[in-house]
Order: C-alpha cells, then sequence, then structure tokens
C-alpha cells in the first residue's frame, strides 16, 4: 500500500509539473511571439510613413537575425518596382505584382502572407498603394530555436523533478508508513493481550460444563472467569480512552485550574501504597501554579505517572516536584530504577510496551505512559522520560496560564 501511495504521489507531481511547465512553456512562447510581432508592425509603420528606410533598419542588424525589409510600390513611370533586402528577387516583375495583388487584397492596411513567409503593412501614396514587407523566416526560426531550447530546459526540469518527487514521496508517506506500521502493531499487541484471558475464560467455561467438579472448583473457575472479564474490561477502557486521547474532536472546554492544589491531590490516594510497598515520598510543589486545562485529563495524566512509579520503583525514595520553569509548570516524578538508555526511554512511551517482553501481566497493559503523553500534549506541553544515577524520571511540562 505505502510504495503504491508513493507511485501515486509521484505520478500526481509529475502530471502538475508537466502542466504547469506546459503552460509556462506556452505562454513564453506566445508573449515572445507577440512581442515580435507589435516591434516589426512597429518597423513596417515607420518605414512605410518615411521615418526611416528599409535599408537603415537592415544596416543596423550587428549580425542580429533581424528580418529583412522591402518595399512594393509604383514608381513615377507607373512601373511597379521592389526596393530593400530579401531573399526574393525583387526584379521578377510577375513576383511584384503577385505580393501586391496579394496585400491589397488584404481587409486590414497590415497582414500577414502566409504562402510568401511575409508581413506587411500598407499606405498610401499619390501613385497609389505602398506595401512594405518583413521576411518573416528569421521570426520562425528564432521560435523554432526558443521552443526546442524550451523543450529541452523542460526535459531537464522534469528530470530533477522527478528525483526531487521520489524523495518528497518518501518524506510525504514517511508519517503514513509509521501510523500504518504502528496500526498492524497495536491489533498484533491488542490481539496477544486478549488472547491469554479469552483462552483462560474459554477453558473455565468449558471446565464448568464437565460433571465431576465439586462446588469448590466450579467457584474457582467462576472466580477466573470474572478476574480475566475484568481485565478484559480495563484493556477496552483504557484503548477507548487512549482513541479519546487521540481525538482532537469533542475535547472538553478547558478552564483555570490551579495545577498545584490538584497534584497535591492527587498525591493523597498514592501515600498509602507506597507505604505498603516499603518506599519513601517526599514532594516539593510550589504553589499557586495555574494552568489553562481540563481537570479530570490531568488528574488522569497524574494518577498514571504516581501509579506507573508505585507499580515499578525499586527499594527506595520516590520524589514529586512541581515548579515553575520560565512559562511552564514542569511537573518530574522519580523513582530508583534499573538503567534504561535513551532508546528504551522513547520506547517506554510506545502502546504496549513492556520490558518484560514475556509480557506477563502485571496490571496494566502498557497504555498508561501513551495516554499520559497524549493528555499532556493535548494541552500543549511535552512528557519525556530520563535516567540518570540510578533514577528514572518522568517530567511533564504544561504551559502555565496566567
Amino acid at each position: 500500500m505505502i510504495k503504491k501511495l508513493r507511485i501515486q504521489l509521484i505520478c500526481v507531481n509529475m502530471v502538475i509539473v508537466a502542466i504547469m511547465l506546459s503552460l509556462l512553456i506556452g505562454m513564453l512562447v506566445y508573449f515572445v511571439k507577440r512581442s515580435v510581432e507589435r516591434q516589426q508592425f512597429a518597423t513596417l509603420h515607420r518605414i512605410a510613413n518615411g521615418s526611416i528606410t528599409a535599408a537603415d533598419v537592415d544596416e543596423n542588424r550587428d549580425g542580429k537575425p533581424n528580418p529583412l525589409h522591402f518595399t512594393v510600390e509604383f514608381d513615377d513611370s507607373g512601373k511597379l518596382r521592389g526596393y530593400g533586402e530579401s531573399s526574393y528577387d525583387l526584379k521578377d516583375e510577375d513576383f511584384l505584382r503577385q505580393l501586391y495583388r496579394q496585400a491589397g487584397a488584404a481587409d486590414e492596411l497590415s497582414g500577414v502572407l502566409l504562402d510568401y513567409n511575409l508581413r506587411f503593412v500598407r499606405a498610401e501614396t499619390e501613385r497609389g498603394p505602398k506595401f512594405v514587407f518583413a521576411d518573416m523566416s528569421f521570426e520562425r526560426a528564432a521560435a523554432s530555436g526558443l521552443i526546442e531550447v524550451a523543450m529541452l530546459l523542460g526535459v531537464v526540469f522534469l528530470g530533477g523533478m522527478y528525483l526531487v518527487s521520489l524523495l518528497l514521496a518518501s518524506w510525504v508517506a514517511r508519517p503514513v508508513e509509521r501510523a500504518w506500521k504502528q496500526q498492524k502493531q497495536f491489533i498484533a499487541d491488542v490481539s496477544h493481550e486478549l488472547k491469554t484471558p479469552l483462552t483462560v475464560i474459554v477453558s473455565n467455561a468449558e471446565l464448568l460444563q464437565q460433571p465431576g467438579y465439586n462446588e469448590t472448583q466450579r467457584a474457582q473457575f467462576n472466580d477466573n472467569i470474572l478476574t480475566m472479564t475484568k481485565q478484559m474490561r480495563h484493556l477496552v477502557d483504557s484503548m477507548l480512552l487512549l482513541a479519546r486521547v487521540d481525538n482532537p474532536q469533542g475535547e472538553e472546554g478547558r478552564v483555570d485550574l490551579d495545577f498545584s492544589a490538584m497534584v497535591e491531590d492527587c498525591i493523597l490516594p498514592f501515600e498509602p501504597l507506597f507505604f505498603e510497598r516499603g518506599l519513601t515520598f517526599e514532594s516539593e510543589i510550589e504553589p499557586n501554579l495555574h494552568v489553562q486545562g481540563n481537570e479530570q485529563a490531568l488528574r488522569r495524566c497524574v494518577d498514571i505517572l504516581l501509579d506507573n512509579a508505585q507499580k515499578y520503583s525499586e527499594p527506595g525514595t520516590v520524589r514529586l516536584r512541581l515548579r515553575k520553569i520560565g512559562r511552564l509548570a514542569e511537573l518530574s516524578i522519580l523513582n530508583p530504577s534499573p538503567p534504561f538508555d535513551k532508546q528504551e526511554c522513547e520506547e517506554i512511551f510506545r502502546r504496549f510496551y513492556r520490558r518484560d517482553e514475556a509480557r506477563t501481566y502485571s496490571g496494566g497493559y502498557g497504555l498508561g505512559l501513551p495516554i499520559a503523553k497524549g493528555i499532556v500534549e493535548r494541552h500543549g506541553g511535552k512528557l519525556f522520560c530520563e535516567w540518570e544515577n540510578g533514577e528514572i524520571s518522568f517530567t511533564a511540562s504544561v504551559p502555565i496560564y496566567s
């Protein structure tokens, strides 16, 4: 699918570039042609009016591919004659009469004789109409050369854009590919987490249908089914919460929240848990830190971080610190921990991540930290993990509201 997406992105980009390039080349050729036409007609009018002579124009070409100009008119003796520079034989009276007749048949005072590749302007004199012609061969040769150069540059440009499109397609498709892999991994993880409780439920349900078990054994089967059902419900609830965190729509309104007081309230239910596990808990909370946020969501985030600390801390002291850093309220929870490298500190926020590859159930499914990270990011902050000097720290920074 990702490969097909890349190909589609490249094709769309190349089609757009080709259309834009064709329009650009077409407009360039059109406007250059119109500019040359205006200049030539202006020159022909000046020659026809006697402002300049054809010889003056042609002698000042300086090697430039300017058109050759010549005039056809009747002289005082009534003889049709042509003078100036031309690739045609201006002494050929039949040729001059044909030019004179076709140019005179035109309704306009200027025009083009395509059969002879000539552009003309008519001027009235005492001896009758006078026609000044300009050879269009130079113009057409220049136009052909311009088109060839433009096409060559266009091909080179398209080749370059194809290479750029390859890079852009890979860059654009990278988030899609990452999301696709995460989705596949998420489905695999959910299937893995549901497989064990479902297997236990089915096995115990089948045992309940078998005769020969006493009431104590049947009660144990029921307890097993109930325990696994609760685990599955907890998993489903966590996934639904994670979906709500990921969905930016339908978010509840935010209010001015005393973050310091809220964190103190969150600590109270966890103090007995730390005591039962033989852990020392210390807190340092700077008062009157206010944030703009959803109280329920932020409470859940703090609860997740505290619960994570009491579950996975090694013997020692768990420390909570809330302080103001610039325009941020920074909440840090530190607890003794085995070493974590930088990669693991990033992986720990991945859904269903567990350091224990056996993935044994320990009261959680590896969704708590991803939920907490999503909540913090939805409030415009960041949540990150660091390990140093035998302690792992989770730090959430949320903008202060003032």
